[in-house]
């Protein structure tokens, strides 16, 4: 049993939970539901005993100790948390890292390996039966700068677990940027340990298909459980008003925004990407999909002038052969780009400033077209919190928000909808359908099928 007994918790002199309580049963595996900033994740946090309540208490009855340091060790030991940004808390201590790092060998030497990352426990992978989907072998040797999102999601949960196998498994956004084989490989294997281990499962989500070891749904409104009832799973299917995207602007008769020829790209004996040829028209959509580690977010880095291997390949930017003269600030004044890496690097528990000071500091003067923006989002009461105390999804419409701020004549979105819940996935959606200049060229890099309905026209798949 774990109990939440009339807890008040504050942020930096605000209320968010007062005298909430909450039982969670042996035997209860809970869905934490709500929107954007309703309380998910700092709800998990307080579970774990990440956070600590101002009053109020939470106990656990199977913890017992004499005092409170033996009961410290135990929690740590059988309650398991694993956030949505855990990598980012590791790699804290390691300074002058930035995110476009995983594509650059000079300097490499001072990340750690996967394998680092385990230390001395990673004997201990071969103890457990785990599944051979869950096999992290062959990433041992990389850097961790140099895995995909879902390479990461796996390398995380792992390492969270070997040490001690755990009591309570805490999961925030364990699903979001895996592919769809890679989402049946993770909820295959929580409820894989979750019977071997008896380990009781505690998650975040918005919309995914959920380990069938879920069975009640919590939901959240505003920082108080508006609800608890039975979860009923629902396998994950097409919506059937799902809305295709808007005409393009044809542009077969132009000059490619980005041609590739011919690329290669790899590293050591490992092919990322073998003989690829790819030609974008300007006011064309684009989806590109693939599975984790297939090399998507490699592309974006060719085109967004991030990865040095462009100067050595055939990549032509606005009719320009990357390495005739322009410059990688000429390039980028050209091309926004929005991806998963800026939160893992934005260090957002350090920046003090306002949601809305963050954004008109790289985009003054700006303020009627923010604001433009912030009625569309509905995003007023977001826009005066400090960035540090956003939760993910809200640091999300904040990234998107910036993005929105300039037009540029291509877009380039790496999993746009991550952390989103159902109404702001919905309002970037539209933005984009409505409000964007037709002759912008767009592309898409996406898991879902309903994603490349709404956005796109073209696919590419590697």
């Amino acid at each position: 049993m774990i109990s939440l007994h009339n807890i008040t918790f504050s942020r930096s002199g605000k209320k968010l939970f007062e005298d909430l309580s909450l039982e969670i049963k042996p035997g209860e595996h809970l869905i934490i539901r709500g929107s954007n900033g309703s309380g998910k994740t700092t709800l998990l946090e307080l579970i774990a005993g990440v956070l600590h309540p101002q009053a109020g208490t939470v106990t656990y009855d199977f913890i017992e100790g004499d005092d409170w340091h033996e009961r410290y060790l135990q929690r740590q030991e059988k309650i398991r948390y694993i956030g949505a940004h855990a990598l980012q808390t590791f790699l804290s201590g390691y300074h002058g890292l930035f995110y476009q790092q995983r594509y650059y060998s000079i300097g490499d030497t001072q990340i750690p390996k996967v394998s680092d990352f385990f230390g001395d426990h990673i004997s201990r992978l071969q103890q457990y039966d785990f599944p051979e989907n869950l096999n992290i072998q062959k990433l041992l040797g990389l850097e961790l700068t140099r895995l995909s999102n879902g390479q990461l999601k796996k390398v995380l949960i792992l390492h969270g677990l070997i040490k001690h196998m755990p009591r309570v498994l805490l999961l925030d956004y364990p699903l979001e940027g895996l592919d769809r084989e890679s989402r049946r490989d993770l909820t295959d294997f929580i409820d894989h340990i979750a019977g071997t281990f008896g380990i009781q499962v505690i998650m975040t989500d918005h919309h995914h298909e959920l380990p069938q070891v879920i069975n009640r749904r919590l939901v959240l409104d505003d920082f108080r459980i508006a609800r608890i009832e039975a979860f009923e799973h629902r396998t994950e299917a097409l919506p059937s008003d799902v809305k295709k995207a808007p005409a393009e602007n044809n542009g077969q008769n132009k000059i490619p925004v980005v041609e590739m020829r011919s690329l290669t790209i790899q590293y050591g004996e490992k092919k990322i990407i073998e003989n690829l040829s790819w030609s974008i028209h300007q006011g064309e959509r684009w989806a590109l999909t693939g599975k984790n580690g297939s090399g998507k977010t490699t592309l974006f880095s060719l085109i967004y002038a991030d990865h040095p291997m462009a100067y050595s390949q055939q990549v032509f930017l606005f009719g320009k052969r990357r390495g005739t003269g322009e410059s990688v600030w000429d390039i980028k004044k050209r091309i926004n780009y929005l991806g998963p890496e800026q939160i893992h690097f934005l260090d957002s528990k350090s920046i003090t400033a306002s949601c809305r000071e963050y954004i008109l500091h790289q985009h003054a003067p700006g303020e009627d077209r923010l604001n433009t923006l912030i009625d569309f989002f509905n995003a007023a009461t977001l826009m005066n919190k400090p960035v540090r105390h956003l939760s993910s999804g809200e640091l999300q419409v904040m990234l998107l928000l910036r993005f929105f701020m300039s037009d540029k004549e291509l877009l380039l979105l790496d999993e746009p909808f991550q952390f989103l819940d159902p109404v702001n996935k919905q309002r970037t959606t539209e933005y984009l359908n409505n409000y964007l200049d037709r002759n912008a060229t767009l592309v898409l890099i996406t898991h879902y099928e309903s994603d490349m309905i709404h956005w796109t026209q073209h696919r590419m798949r590697i």
